[in-house]
């Protein structure tokens, strides 16, 4: 190691001690998100995520980072301020998600759960029932609407506050009925839990999920309109929908696909129409859980 000036020593010393100091002062002002943090986190994640090591040693903490139950942010100059839980929210998931667009590891989707549980209201996960796709966190691009009904037309697609040239109808209507036909089996069935679900519905990879091809009557009806929760990384923004669709091809680079009405959900109905998305599977036995737009509010 080459020798260094005493004045590059002098500089390091004060670094250093002011290193130290800061490292103190955050494990006594925020002990409760790094305890948070680490209590969610399996052990051999620990590390791995470096999530815990990002509170602790960094030489300051973004300052929308709270926990659930604190809801405060403590800034630079030191004053306390109360924020909406979207923000919190995506403060949370910062401090988890990869810079880099790849599959979560399984510590990764448990925290991120648990984020996603508790400023939602309501109970996800990445697996449920020993079901799971092939990875929680990907490329969503947009898709067209679905046929719902025998002889649907894109024109009964509108809701009478829709204009012609909007986004919604301007994505148009696919020529094929989606993965497990039609939505109802006439247009005097079709009701309103039906053109919900065609209204909200995401087209997912369910014939990449693990050991799909040995399993395919252990998973195909278990999909059919399955809650999945949808969230924009970035921010915040969140959409409860339901696995209406298998895809899109592997070749396409994207992970997912959202109804026009899920794209304007995210955030994703302009420019490139695509964009990263959480997309985690909603425990709702009861059905309780409306499809739609949800805001992580107090």
């Amino acid at each position: 190691m080459p020798n260094k000036s005493p004045h590059y020593l002098k500089l390091h010393s004060k670094w250093l001690k002011r290193h130290k100091k800061l490292k103190r002062e955050i494990e006594s002002k925020h002990q409760d998100a790094i305890n948070w943090i680490s209590d969610a986190l399996p052990a051999k994640e620990k590390l791995a995520s470096g999530a815990v090591g990002a509170l602790m040693l960094s030489n300051s903490l973004p300052s929308i980072v709270t926990t659930p139950n604190i809801g405060i942010i403590q800034t630079k100059a030191e004053t306390v301020q109360k924020v909406d839980k979207t923000d919190q929210m995506r403060g949370q998931l910062a401090l988890i998600l990869p810079k880099e667009m790849r599959a979560l590891t399984p510590g990764e989707e448990e925290i991120i759960g648990h984020i996603l549980s508790s400023n939602l209201g309501m109970t996800v996960s990445a697996e449920i029932d020993d079901r799971r796709l092939n990875r929680s966190y990907g490329l969503i691009g947009a898709e067209q609407h679905l046929v719902r009904y025998p002889g649907d037309t894109m024109a009964g697609h509108l809701d009478n506050n829709v204009v012609a040239n909007n986004f919604v109808y301007s994505s148009g209507m696919a020529p094929g009925r989606g993965a497990w036909g039609y939505f109802a089996k006439t247009k005097a069935d079709f009701g309103k839990q039906a053109k919900e679900q065609e209204k909200w519905y995401i087209a997912v990879q369910t014939f990449l999920a693990p050991d799909y091809a040995t399993r395919l009557s252990h998973y195909r009806d278990w999909f059919k309109f399955r809650k999945m929760l949808l969230v924009n990384p970035k921010t915040g923004q969140s959409v409860v929908t339901d696995i209406g669709d298998a895809g899109p091809a592997q070749w396409t680079g994207k992970h997912l696909g959202g109804s026009p009405e899920v794209m304007q959900a995210l955030g994703y109905h302009t420019g490139p129409r695509k964009g990263a998305v959480l997309y985690f599977f909603i425990d709702d036995p009861g059905d309780t859980i409306p499809l739609g737009p949800v805001k992580a509010a107090n």
